[in-house]
């Protein structure tokens, strides 16, 4: 029901007390949107930091997965660098049980390794890498191309794309520059001697 007019066409005056009410509630719709937007906020910096964790967790557990046999693997080789070394003194000839046995062993140890991406660096014949290798000796070229791994002095490994240790090389070096030789119709300079007697015989 409408307000009843006043005599004479004059709109009634809203009553202040309707005048606060009106604003208390603007003011309280204005204050619930800045808790919801800062709500919002929170609950999108929760969800991203939730994703970047399980992210995060699922790498870790991706690279334990690929490179969890790094330890084992810088444990086991001493001892399978000691059973190639006493193989590769074994006299090719030798064909006893302890021989083929050795041989054997070895085999397995290789193989079981390579199951497991893990694989022996390619050294000798192959450019130096520093990322693949370690230089302990440079030998003098020779017909090598210098900057040419030459020996192996101990057996690298890496697994998958990881170096577990480099292998132990010596390395071809350019040896030093040779002098320039003279061409057979370029004079020798003469001595001087020789160009103290020219001098006095020539008119001042």
């Amino acid at each position: 029901m409408s307000a009843p007019r006043v005599p004479g066409g004059t709109e009634p005056q809203p009553e202040p007390e309707a005048e606060a009410a009106s604003a208390g509630a603007a003011h309280r719709v204005a204050e619930l949107e800045a808790e919801l937007a800062k709500l919002n906020a929170t609950y999108l910096r929760l969800a991203a930091d939730f994703e970047n964790h399980r992210r995060r967790k699922a790498q870790e557990s991706e690279e334990q997965a690929r490179y969890g046999a790094v330890a084992l693997l810088q444990a086991l080789l001493p001892g399978l660098d000691n059973l190639a070394r006493a193989v590769s003194h074994i006299p090719a000839e030798a064909k006893d049980g302890l021989a083929e046995g050795l041989r054997l062993t070895l085999k397995q140890l290789q193989e079981a390794l390579a199951s497991q991406g893990i694989r022996r660096i390619e050294s000798v014949g192959a450019p130096f890498d520093p990322r693949l290798h370690d230089a302990v000796l440079t030998v003098p070229a020779g017909g090598a191309q210098p900057g040419t791994v030459v020996a192996e002095l101990a057996p690298g490994y890496q697994i998958h794309d990881r170096v577990v240790r480099p292998a132990q090389v010596s390395v071809a070096e350019a040896g030093p520059e040779p002098a320039p030789r003279k061409g057979k119709g370029t004079p020798s300079p003469p001595p001087a001697d020789a160009k103290d007697a020219a001098a006095e015989r020539s008119p001042n």
